[in-house]
């Protein structure tokens, strides 16, 4: 995640976290919890505070990157999922699961 801003990393993170928390609480599918509706669904979770363009900015960038995947409509990204790359470095990464997400998140923040 080298090639990310704090801000996409912290973005991309905090998707990663919701998705462990979906798929351990609701006992959803890994491929059910690892998809959100749009970039508004983000938005409203993950940057209440950021405009809806800004985040949907964000979002194609993530993609260009190949950490999500979306698809373009209504001037917002759509079907959003995480990608097996991004599930793959955050294994790798937060070794300690759930834990190891939150403290990497609570480094992002300045």
């Amino acid at each position: 995640m080298d090639d990310l801003t704090k801000e996409q990393k912290h973005l991309i993170v905090s998707m990663y976290k919701e998705m462990l928390l979906r798929s351990r609480q609701s006992a959803m599918s890994l491929d059910e919890a690892k998809h959100f509706d749009n970039s508004d669904i983000v938005k409203d979770l993950f940057c209440p505070s950021q405009t809806s363009e800004y985040v949907s900015d964000l979002c194609w960038t993530l993609q260009s990157k190949g950490y999500i995947e979306c698809y373009p409509g209504d001037d917002l990204a759509n079907e959003i999922s995480i990608t097996d790359k991004t599930i793959i470095y955050m294994e790798n990464r937060c070794k300690n699961g759930l834990k190891d997400v939150i403290s990497f998140l609570a480094s992002l923040i300045p």
